[in-house]
């Protein structure tokens, strides 16, 4: 079985360095394909051995989204006529078994060839005692893992064809497992915000508001905390991830009759939280 995996990186070394290390060792290194925004030396250091593309980076465009992930759609779709799957997401999101017991690869090999699974998405969030736990969250329950082409929506939230999600694979984001590197994230982009907010509030379009809003969440994220409500049931994460995937299910929708995605508003109110185990605190010291 080929598998490969595809990304897309501006600065964020910490994040790129756990991203090859995980990926490195379950696939090789010469199967991850890194597409650098702009021409950081840092990148090259860490994707020795990995397939490394650089791309200009010039000032962020309102519409860089949707670029971006067409561009990555696209080169998916190629890799897919060599591969037998490959997993496309950010450089902060790593997929992970739910079962401790197992790997990917042998999830893998009990999927039906030529689909596109959706994992159930958790994110990393800091403890007051400096510890971590994982919290479920429908908005990163993504179609990350594709046995055939596909073409994904705004941030890969989505997609314009069918896909499922299954509680065998967790997508674990994790910009919060180094605040260091989530606070210099922001700082990178900053010069990038502070542009789009020269253009007057009542003449912005949706999508610079957009960004610019993100940019504000973004730094209100670097310096929270799990809520202690959230640490009463804390499950493993093979629970979390079965008990998820059957709401993840009854709120997939179809937008305009092409686009399927979750709603991630009707799930804002459900709170399930996994254990952090070994594999992540591993990887993540």
């Amino acid at each position: 079985m080929k598998v490969a995996a595809v990304t897309m990186v501006y600065k964020d070394h910490w994040y790129l360095e756990k991203w090859v290390q995980y990926y490195g060792q379950l696939f090789g290194a010469e199967n991850l394909y890194i597409i650098g925004h702009g021409d950081d030396p840092v990148h090259c250091e860490l994707a020795k051995g990995c397939n490394h593309i650089r791309v200009p980076r010039n000032q962020l465009p309102e519409d860089f989204d949707e670029q971006r992930w067409r561009m990555l759609s696209d080169i998916c779709a190629v890799l897919i006529k060599s591969y037998d799957w490959v997993f496309c997401g950010d450089v902060d999101e790593i997929i992970l078994p739910t079962r401790t017991e197992e790997t990917l690869l042998e999830v893998l090999k009990r999927q039906t060839p030529e689909s596109v699974i959706g994992a159930v998405g958790f994110e990393i969030m800091p403890r007051a005692d400096s510890q971590w736990l994982l919290q479920f969250s429908p908005r990163y329950s993504k179609p990350s893992v594709l046995g055939r082409p596909i073409k994904f929506s705004l941030g890969a939230h989505g997609a314009f064809g069918d896909w499922k999600h299954d509680p065998d694979f967790a997508l674990i984001h994790f910009p919060l497992a180094n605040r260091d590197s989530f606070r210099q994230r922001a700082q990178a982009l900053e010069s990038d915000l502070e542009e789009l907010k020269k253009t007057p509030s009542d003449e912005r379009t949706y999508r610079q508001n957009a960004l610019i809003s993100w940019g504000h969440v973004q730094r209100r994220k670097a310096e929270g905390a799990a809520p202690e409500a959230l640490e009463s049931d804390i499950v493993p994460l093979k629970d979390a991830a079965q008990q998820a995937a059957p709401l993840l299910a009854k709120t997939m929708k179809v937008m305009n009759g092409i686009e399927y995605r979750v709603a991630p508003r009707k799930l804002r109110h459900v709170q399930i939280c996994a254990q952090i185990d070994d594999r992540l605190t591993e990887l993540f010291s």
